[in-house]
């Protein structure tokens, strides 16, 4: 007995504990549609405290089918306005929805007001930028393989070992483990990463930059 209520998770008990609840509810004469609506209500307060961001996207997707796409116009017309797809002394590769996976209209890689900061920021310390944009993992080796090129930013998805250029097109962090070739002075990863794992960052600056260097888990609300 004792074995079996140490094995036991207290979660898998309040589980069984809430369907035998609904059950009793509906045996009690309560009504199909009654239990209906407080499975529902339940789900949605258990669905947020154990899914939270993921939760939120699915419950969301009716929303964001409709505004990522208006979003992405209105990006490229922001983008415009700038240097793209060239060297300069900072670039900044965005990663890129592919409108054929299913992620793309769940998840967005950055907002238009992020990139506004990133440029107000640049601007401040007057340096050279350029956006690029539909970048491929050889347009990387060639970004990171440029002297000429001291800072790079990574905007969008990924986790510890690797950037998603694309929805389905992962870039490995440890493709970059030569600092003689690929080294920068600065790197920075927003969205794109967990405290966990080697970051980009690791691979490619050197020690005495790396804690001058962004590395967001989440949205760039503020540049200092």
């Amino acid at each position: 007995m004792k074995d079996f209520l140490r094995r036991t998770d207290v979660k898998l008990v309040q589980f069984f504990a809430y369907v035998g609840s609904l059950i009793y509810l509906l045996l009690s004469g309560h009504g199909l549609l009654s239990v209906l609506y407080i499975h529902l209500f339940f789900v949605c307060i258990y669905g947020f405290v154990y899914f939270r961001q993921d939760f939120l996207i699915f419950f969301l997707a009716p929303v964001s089918v409709i505004i990522f796409p208006i979003r992405d116009y209105f990006l490229k017309r922001y983008l415009r306005n700038f240097r793209q797809n060239e060297p300069a002394e900072v670039v900044i590769v965005l990663g890129q929805s592919d409108w054929f996976k299913l992620e793309a209209w769940l998840k967005y890689n950055f907002l238009k007001s992020e990139l506004e900061s990133l440029v107000q920021y640049l601007k401040a310390k007057k340096q050279e930028f350029s956006f690029y944009t539909r970048t491929s993992f050889k347009d990387v080796k060639k970004i990171m393989g440029n002297k000429s090129i001291k800072e790079v930013y990574f905007f969008g998805h990924g986790n510890s070992h690797s950037f998603q250029l694309n929805t389905d097109e992962p870039l490995y962090y440890c493709d970059f483990n030569d600092f003689k070739k690929y080294g920068k002075e600065f790197v920075h990863q927003v969205h794109c990463g967990t405290p966990s794992g080697k970051s980009l960052v690791d691979y490619v600056v050197p020690k005495e930059n790396r804690n001058k260097c962004f590395f967001l888990e989440n949205r760039l609300t503020l540049w200092t």
